[in-house]
């Protein structure tokens, strides 16, 4: 049975350029998500019982959310942008993951050619903080 409190509060990410340059180590996570995307291709051939089905692993996605606490995510939009403007193309990113697990477990990964989309950046008013979102994907997931 699984405890408590597995994954929680011990996520990190970080995200670099594609140059391997740091843009953010470990911005103030609300929201991490990933999801795989895949694609199913099934064939029925005439006179079979059987159906075959095959599943195509074709990336991962996901979303980051949190709070503003530095210009990290805001410095994204803005290079996406300039990016596309001065050469046509898609900046495209690395995001670095280490999930650690209450038996002491580390899981790292690294997301390479992601890309971002989405942007949205929100504030409640007053005194609240302002929090921003941003979707990726990437083609690959490496364990490290």
């Amino acid at each position: 049975m699984a405890e408590n409190g597995m994954l929680g509060k011990k996520l990190v990410i970080g995200l670099a350029d594609s140059s391997g340059n740091v843009v953010a180590k470990a911005p103030e996570i609300l929201k991490w998500s990933v999801e795989e995307i895949t694609q199913e291709e099934k064939k029925y051939p005439i006179g079979e019982e059987d159906e075959y089905r095959e599943v195509i692993q074709m990336g991962w996605k996901g979303t980051i959310e949190g709070q503003q606490t530095s210009t990290a995510m805001d410095d994204i939009a803005d290079a996406k942008q300039q990016y596309q403007d001065q050469t046509g193309d898609t900046l495209s990113y690395i995001i670095f993951t280490s999930e650690t697990y209450r038996d002491g477990t580390i899981r790292k990964y690294k997301y390479n050619n992601v890309t971002f989309d989405g942007f949205k950046k929100s504030a409640d008013g007053n005194n609240k903080p302002i929090t921003n979102s941003i979707n990726w994907h990437s083609p690959r997931r490496i364990p490290l």
